[in-house]
């Protein structure tokens, strides 16, 4: 195969890499654990939203070749900046879309005070995963897949009535990788193995993507709104309309 048809295939396969890593849409869910059947509570003056609560021992740090070179050394620091951004990035979108449903929201400290008529959402990270990103560029299919889940409980009230307990699970998808999808025979004829995979990969900027976290940390907060829109619908703090249905974990 001639140089320039070497050039345009490679050039092809990063413009499929920045594809797929714009639109490797993953599976994002809810899993209910349990619900409040009392119908009589009163529309909300405030709801109060905590920062979850992330630990560096529930992150995952990618530690491969499409890795830029950290500029902090500890990488239990690392993997708290890493667990930070990802719960900056799930609260900010929370308090967007809830606010979008016409209720007033403040983020609020662990020693906030709550009053008799406030709503108080808090939650814990369970896992924040970057996976594989090379894995997942070249073989997909789940491989070095990267993944956010959270927990999420949500109080009534001074006296904390639980109204609801429910996991987010975020993850980067399944998508075919770029060895699926290359053209038969194209690994032999232009030598595109996975090292030009990786070094395509690194040319094209995907190293710059560690914050995958951050964008799955928002789907989630996208579910969770849609799952607690289905609850304050019921309850007549908003208009059915308003209410959008979220995915339930098989």
């Amino acid at each position: 195969m001639t140089f320039v048809n070497a050039k345009m295939k490679t050039h092809a396969l990063s413009t499929a890499i920045l594809l797929f890593g714009v639109s490797a849409c993953g599976q994002t869910t809810v899993r209910p654990l349990s619900r409040s059947l009392d119908a009589s509570i009163a529309r909300p003056s405030r709801i109060l939203l905590q920062t979850f609560a992330v630990s560096e021992a529930q992150v995952n740090e990618y530690q491969g070749i499409l890795r830029q070179q950290p500029s902090n050394n500890n990488a239990m620091e690392r993997r708290r900046e890493i667990g930070k951004r990802a719960a900056e990035a799930l609260a900010v979108e929370l308090v967007n879309r809830l606010r979008a449903l016409s209720f007033t929201v403040e983020r609020v400290s662990h020693e906030t005070l709550v009053t008799d008529n406030d709503l108080l959402v808090e939650g814990q990270f369970l896992s924040v995963d970057q996976g594989d990103p090379l894995r997942r560029l070249v073989f997909g299919f789940g491989s070095g897949v990267s993944r956010v889940e959270t927990r999420m409980q949500v109080y009534y009230g001074i006296q904390r009535r639980p109204l609801l307990d429910f996991t987010t699970h975020a993850d980067s998808g399944k998508m075919p990788g770029a060895a699926a999808t290359m053209p038969a025979g194209a690994a032999i004829e232009g030598g595109l193995t996975a090292a030009v995979v990786a070094g395509t990969a690194i040319t094209t900027g995907v190293k710059a993507y560690p914050s995958d976290v951050s964008w799955m940390a928002e789907s989630g907060a996208e579910q969770a709104v849609y799952y607690l829109s289905q609850f304050f619908a019921r309850h007549g703090w908003i208009h059915p309309a308003q209410a959008k249905e979220a995915r339930i974990a098989n």
